[in-house]
C-alpha cells in the first residue's frame, strides 16, 4: 500500500539535482532577502520604498515556487518543507528588522508570529515523543490556511513599516488566520497518521 501523504507527481530527481530546482531555487532566495531587509529599513519614513519593495519580491518568489512545483508535478519533494522553513525565518528577519529600528511592542510582535511560537512546542513535542511520531505524520505541504497567514503576516508586517493605526487589527488577523492554518495542519496530521493506522491493521491480516 502506497504511503498516504504520497503523490504519482512526486519528483524521482536525484536530491543534489533537486536542490538545483527553479523552486528551491526561488523559496531560498528569501533566506537573503530577508538580509536585505535589515539593509533597506531604517527609521527615515521616505526611505519606505525600499523594505516593501524587498517584501514585495518576497511575495513574488512564494508565489513563483509553488505555481513551478505544481506545473512540474513536484508534490512532495524538498519544497515541501523547505518553502514554509523559507517563509519563517523570512517573517523572523523581518520582524528582527523591525524591532531593531522602530521598536514596536513585543506583545504586537508576538500576534503576528503567533502561529509560530505555538507550534514550536508542538513540534519539540512531535520530536522528542516517539509515540507521537508512530502515530502521526507532520504534512509539510502548504494549505491554503498556511498561504493566507503568511499573506496576513506580510500585510501586518506593512502596516507595522508604515505605523498604521490598523497595526493591532492586522497583528489580530495575522494570528487568527495564523491559528486556523495551525489547526488545519494538525488535522492534516491526525488524518494522515488514522491512515497510516488503517493500513497498518489491513497489511497485517
Amino acid at each position: 500500500m502506497d504511503h498516504p501523504d504520497q503523490n504519482p507527481g512526486d519528483t524521482n530527481a536525484p536530491p543534489r539535482l533537486e536542490w538545483l530546482g527553479a523552486p528551491n531555487i526561488l523559496s531560498l532566495s528569501r533566506l537573503p532577502l530577508g538580509a536585505l531587509f535589515w539593509l533597506a529599513t531604517d527609521t527615515q519614513p521616505a526611505h519606505l520604498w525600499w523594505p516593501f519593495a524587498v517584501l514585495a519580491a518576497a511575495g513574488v518568489t512564494d508565489v513563483l515556487d509553488g505555481m513551478l512545483a505544481r506545473r512540474r508535478g513536484i508534490t512532495n519533494g524538498i519544497g515541501s518543507w523547505l518553502d514554509p522553513i523559507c517563509d519563517k525565518v523570512f517573517v523572523a528577519a523581518v520582524l528582527g528588522a523591525i524591532e531593531y529600528y522602530r521598536h514596536p511592542p513585543l506583545s504586537l510582535l508576538a500576534l503576528i508570529v503567533g502561529r509560530e511560537l505555538c507550534q514550536l512546542p508542538l513540534s519539540l513535542t512531535y520530536r522528542f515523543v516517539p509515540v507521537l511520531r508512530q502515530w502521526l505524520h507532520y504534512d509539510f505541504h502548504a494549505s491554503g490556511f498556511g498561504k493566507a497567514a503568511t499573506v496576513a503576516q506580510f500585510a501586518a508586517v506593512a502596516a507595522l513599516l508604515v505605523d498604521s493605526p490598523g497595526q493591532w487589527v492586522a497583528a489580530w488577523v495575522a494570528f487568527g488566520v495564523g491559528m486556523l492554518a495551525l489547526g488545519d495542519y494538525l488535522r492534516r496530521a491526525v488524518m494522515i497518521g488514522r491512515q497510516r493506522l488503517a493500513g497498518g491493521r489491513t497489511g497485517g491480516r
